[in-house]
């Protein structure tokens, strides 16, 4: 039972890079997308029955995992009419991401607010500031802009939690946090850059459905080193 959540992980990681390798995502996007999102839910909840104790912690992660689900859904669900609400659900997951990470477990975020609220300031700034300058981001698009400060806040408090923990010697729980804010970070900011009408480069074409599914599985997976 202990190595169930390091397997199921893995898997979640390796699926979009299979599933985009062998033609799968190509041919069923909307379904393979699903199963990705499906598989980083199963991290998590195999996880919290690994541990053998449901804690506020892990409800909270396991809240933001369906609403990062439902996002998924809605996003690319075939009408578009539905982005707004996928959108509403992403936000939503990060702001619980956000809260989990500032009031909840033993390595509260919140004891460092200072250094959350400096980096979330500083890098919505240069968001902001390079989305006036460089993106040509229009109508529902402009979404993305306020989702960045939203997105930012989570991300902060994740490093901020996540150094705490390592800070204390739980670098398991740490690196799951850091590189999980990182990696989300990561994918939000490609999608941006997209949506902006930036052309990424062909090696980073499928690096936003990978990062993103990574950083997911990392947060699930922190419930097993919490």
């Amino acid at each position: 039972m202990k190595t169930l959540p390091f397997i199921f992980a893995v898997v979640t990681v390796l699926l979009p890079v299979i599933t985009q390798k062998t033609g799968l995502s190509e041919k069923y996007g909307f379904k393979m997308k699903m199963l990705c999102a499906f598989m980083y839910l199963i991290t998590g909840v195999v996880s919290a029955v690994a541990v053998y104790r449901i804690t506020a912690y892990s409800v909270m992660i396991l809240t933001a995992l369906v609403l990062g689900m439902l996002g998924d859904f809605f996003l690319e669900y075939k009408s578009k009419k539905f982005f707004p609400l996928g959108a509403a659900f992403f936000g939503i997951g990060h702001i619980v991401y956000s809260c989990t990470f500032l009031f909840v477990g033993t390595y509260k975020a919140l004891s460092h607010i200072e250094i959350v609220a400096g980096i979330t300031l500083v890098l919505s700034a240069v968001t902001l500031l390079f989305a006036k300058v460089k993106l040509r981001l229009k109508g529902k698009k402009k979404l993305i802009l306020a989702y960045a400060p939203v997105l930012i806040f989570a991300f902060a408090s994740a490093l901020v939690s996540g150094g705490l923990a390592m800070n204390e010697g739980n670098l398991s729980f740490g690196m799951c946090l850091i590189f999980g804010g990182v990696l989300f970070f990561a994918s939000d900011i490609m999608i941006g850059v997209g949506k902006g009408g930036i052309k990424r480069p062909k090696l980073l074409h499928n690096a936003v459905s990978y990062t993103y599914f990574a950083a997911q599985t990392l947060f699930a997976l922190s419930i097993y080193f919490q």
